[in-house]
């Protein structure tokens, strides 16, 4: 008894790992036969990471590419044409399947016989949609609808596809989806009653919830709306009055509301084990990158986790569950609450106190520099109002030891391998260097800029990719030998991905990096590392092995000169692409994970301080002090959003976002 799953693929690669990700960890090996990732596109990324998805799954994995760009439709029916297994689960890339997805559809299929094909509720499914509540996450949904709803199942009106399981026997009497949809929509509505007039019932289980994010590949285009509505047409002129009939008895028998009504009336109370707290959702801001990963990789293994927030702002990443605002606090139930930067462990300490909780702080950064260490006192208090510390490297662990007399878990950064890597062995014949500038001194900006007019000099031909977060920076005159690509503000992480991808060389000149995940993302993509001796890089890089640390931080005039070494020396480039590549590969967060897990459930608690002189008590109370009145700020902004015009809301948002950069520098 064995299930093929095949996924059809139009770029969107980051959905596409996460989806082959959540397929693995949470199906029975038993169960699962081959699975057909079937690449419709040409896009670098998307065809990079496959590879990468092959080599970490092994044979399980068919990789199929098309040709040219066939559309949904006839890529799904490739991947039918090849599939041999009793059953069959159509899966979208932007998809997730919680824990037994496939083993609670397939014991629905061997409960009864006469059902061709089978669905799932989800987080996005026209008529089977349950939205994820405030404070909840897609596979505590789902434990929560298999917890009350084991077994049960409805007759659909419409199936939705982008999670559909189908039997061998309905294949074999009713063939493949029908290509005068074209590229798609509306045809697996078309197949469910072909089905039904060949005697096969389709169904909806919902004991089963997927998290299906829609619109990742083809957006809202009025393409795409046009097509809509030519498939609508054409499915009505076969089935109008069968649909009808079905339309009528859905009504009174719809799923959706069935669970709704008999759930407890307690049951969407959420309740975690473990609740990040970080100030803002925001782009431009690496820590928040790894919280919302952390956060995201768990919840696809289906555990107990979310994330509150002060503010939110336009985020261009994934999110796998609907976290809660800071003044929504009471709504949530948790054990134990992490601060993700000194500032908010006095709240958080307040919050755990509330609920007999532990606080924990995730340290990302060495926080006795922020703000120029005018809050080196507050930082160091912060610290003892914790239960537990864990931080992304040995160099923090021991500033926190030898500084503050603090022990500390190490839990390392880790990286997007199967999106980032590439065989890479070679430099290009132009050399290509990436340099991010992030908008403050301590990150070494100034630096950047004398080491791009100090690589002019060089009298090269060479092409810089320069990120700014500010716009309106004054970049300096080169020659003609020098090509500078600037791109402005915050940029999405596929971004950055393909711009290493590109490149020979990642320059960073920073002055502090508790760990510089950059620089190990540089490295997976083959790109050597030049970078400033900011510490946390000694984690992973290894001087003149598979990167360049600095030791004259300030010195411009170093940097240039290794990386003129190394483009004089092809051999020693390879040789550091190579060890680059090895070192990356021992990163990947999807084993990085499995620590934070451990972590979370077994922390290593000890009694936070409780008796303070009366200084220190004045600036824990100034500090809470500062949360209330940041709440009731909060809340009046939320109500003007509410009832402000939408260009200005827009123009407010992105005005909002760029000054909690500044001032979070």
């Amino acid at each position: 008894m064995k299930c093929d799953v095949i996924i059809p693929i139009y770029k969107a690669p980051e959905w596409v790992k996460l989806c082959v990700y959540a397929l693995f960890i949470n199906t029975d090996p038993k169960l699962l036969g081959k699975v057909y990732l079937i690449n419709d596109c040409d896009d670098y990324l998307t065809t990079n990471c496959l590879k990468n998805l092959k080599s970490k799954y092994g044979s399980k994995v068919v990789i199929k590419q098309n040709s040219r760009n066939l559309g949904f439709i006839k890529t799904v029916n490739r991947g039918l044409e090849l599939s041999t297994a009793e059953y069959v689960l159509l899966l979208n890339s932007d998809c997730l399947l919680a824990k037994n997805s496939i083993a609670k559809l397939i014991q629905h299929l061997e409960n009864d016989s006469e059902i061709g094909l089978i669905c799932p509720l989800a987080s996005n499914a026209a008529n089977l949609t349950i939205p994820i509540p405030e404070g909840w996450n897609y596979t505590g949904i789902d434990a929560l609808l298999e917890k009350h709803f084991s077994g049960l199942s409805f007759d659909a009106c419409t199936i939705v596809g982008n999670c559909l399981m189908i039997t061998r026997k309905c294949l074999e009497k009713v063939g493949y989806l029908d290509e005068s949809y074209g590229t798609g929509y509306g045809e697996e509505t078309d197949y469910q009653f072909k089905a039904m007039a060949k005697g096969f019932t389709a169904k909806v289980a919902i004991d089963t919830y997927v998290f299906h994010k829609a619109e990742a590949s083809f957006g809202t285009s009025k393409e795409k709306q046009a097509r809509l509505q030519k498939n609508r047409n054409l499915f009505f002129s076969r089935w109008g009055e069968q649909y009808k009939a079905e339309l009528a008895k859905y009504k009174q028998n719809d799923p959706v509301k069935y669970v709704q009504l008999h759930l407890p009336k307690n049951a969407w109370q959420p309740k975690v084990k473990t609740l990040f707290y970080i100030d803002g959702i925001v782009q431009n801001a690496g820590g928040v990158h790894v919280v919302i990963d952390i956060v995201n990789y768990l919840t696809i293994r289906g555990e107990s986790i979310n994330i509150l927030f002060n503010l939110k702002y336009p985020y261009q990443e994934n999110i796998l569950f609907t976290p809660v605002s800071a003044n929504n606090i009471n709504v949530i139930k948790f054990e134990q609450i992490i601060s993700t930067v000194w500032k908010t462990a006095f709240a958080a300490r307040s919050m755990a106190d509330s609920q007999n909780a532990n606080l924990l702080s995730f340290i990302q950064g060495y926080e006795s520099y922020f703000e120029n260490g005018t809050k080196y006192g507050a930082v160091e208090l912060s610290y003892k109002l914790s239960n537990s510390l864990f931080t992304i490297s040995k160099y923090l662990q021991r500033e926190l030891k030898e500084t503050f007399n603090q022990d500390s878990k190490v839990i390392h950064n880790g990286i997007n391998y199967d999106l980032i890597h590439q065989n890479k062995t070679t430099l290009n014949n132009t050399p290509i260097i990436t340099i991010i500038m992030r908008g403050t001194a301590m990150k070494g900006d100034w630096l950047l800029i004398d080491i791009v007019k100090k690589l002019d000099n060089l009298n090269m031909p060479l092409h810089i990719n320069l990120i700014s977060i500010d716009s309106s920076i004054l970049l300096p005159q080169v020659s003609k030998n020098i090509n500078i690509k600037p791109l402005y503000g915050p940029q999405s992480r596929n971004t950055i991905y393909q711009l290493l991808q590109q490149s020979d060389f990642y320059i960073d000149a920073s002055l502090s990096e508790g760990f510089g995940l950059t620089a190990l993302e540089a490295m997976a993509a083959g790109c050597i590392p030049i970078v400033s001796d900011s510490l946390g890089v000694n984690e992973y890089i290894k001087n003149n092995e598979n990167g360049i640390i600095i030791k004259e931080v300030n010195n411009s005039t170093a940097y240039v000169q290794k990386l003129k070494k190394l483009l004089s020396d092809p051999q020693l480039a390879q040789k550091f692409i190579k060890n680059a590549l090895t070192t990356a590969k021992d990163y990947d967060f999807d084993q990085i994970i499995n620590q934070y897990s451990e972590y979370f459930n077994h922390p290593a608690l000890h009694p936070a301080s409780t008796d303070f002189p009366e200084a220190e008590e004045s600036i824990i109370k100034s500090m809470q002090d500062e949360r209330s009145t940041h709440a009731r700020n909060i809340a009046m902004f939320n109500i003007a959003k509410k009832i402000t015009p939408r260009p200005i809301k827009k123009l407010s948002i992105k005005i909002a976002g760029k000054i909690y950069n500044y001032v979070n520098k």
